[in-house]
């Protein structure tokens, strides 16, 4: 089953990972990365304030850049695993978004006590080589150290976001790099299950634009095999994030819960 967290030779990789996904295999994950593209926007104007409040609701881990993660890690550290953001660099300023390289070494992320990182990739645009090219030596370091791989595959030709094939194609080319989760886009379809099923990983739905009903896009990917979700706006946009994330938990561990009584 896609959705089960995989069991690795690989120590490391293992021991992290149950920090990121509790007993069920499923994970709550709240993407507070969104600032060294965007800047502060709307609900991340202060980064201790909704990194709190995100502990609070009980979110499975945080993903978060290389300054954040230093400057929050007292508020996270023992209650919520930590996910470091690896690579970036492109500001929304720039009409090449998919310019991405590398802003933070494993070995950092490590020394921040990262349990996971999380690198992009592009699939379907100019960048596609390079980003893919640099996914595969993230991925080939990052078993070394003994730290998971979330590889963040995003369709990048115009208006192919949110397209059937072209997530799946880039959820699977996520797995064939190397990658231990893959965190994407859902089309809200039941072919979300063929995409989840095919990427042969932990699947974290993406949340994408803003919701009124978050919770409601969880038990949906959770119901077609999502081992859980990753989502920022949703979370943060919102004006009680902490409340979010309890629905989010309910939604993903509860439903768990019922299906196992």
């Amino acid at each position: 089953m896609s959705g089960t967290v995989k069991r690795r030779s690989m120590t490391g990789i293992e021991v992290r990972l149950r920090r990121i996904f509790r007993e069920d295999d499923r994970s709550v994950v709240v993407a507070l990365d969104h600032a060294q593209f965007q800047g502060a926007i709307p609900g991340l104007e202060s980064m201790r304030s909704i990194v709190k409040q995100v502990v609070a609701g009980g979110a499975d881990g945080v993903i978060l850049n290389p300054g954040a993660a230093r400057d929050c890690a007292e508020i996270y550290a023992g209650r919520c695993a930590l996910i470091v953001r690896v690579t970036g660099a492109s500001t929304s300023y720039n009409p090449a978004f998919d310019y991405h390289r590398q802003i933070c070494s494993i070995e950092q992320a490590v020394a921040l006590g990262a349990d996971a990182v999380i690198a992009m990739g592009f699939v379907g645009n100019e960048g596609e080589v390079g980003s893919l090219a640099l996914l595969s030596e993230i991925a080939d370091t990052c078993h070394r150290f003994g730290v998971p791989l979330i590889a963040e595959m995003l369709p990048a030709a115009e208006g192919k976001f949110q397209d059937a094939d072209w997530i799946g194609l880039a959820a699977r080319v996520g797995y064939e790099l190397g990658a231990d989760i893959i965190k994407a886009y859902t089309t809200g379809t039941d072919a979300d299950v063929q995409i989840i099923s095919n990427c042969l990983l932990p699947f974290l739905a993406a949340g994408g634009p803003k919701s009124s009903n978050p919770a409601a896009i969880a038990s949906q990917a959770i119901a077609r095999g999502a081992a859980g979700v990753a989502f920022g706006r949703n979370v943060f946009g919102g004006e009680n994030p902490e409340q979010v994330v309890r629905d989010l938990v309910g939604a993903v561990h509860v439903m768990y819960e019922e299906e196992a009584g």
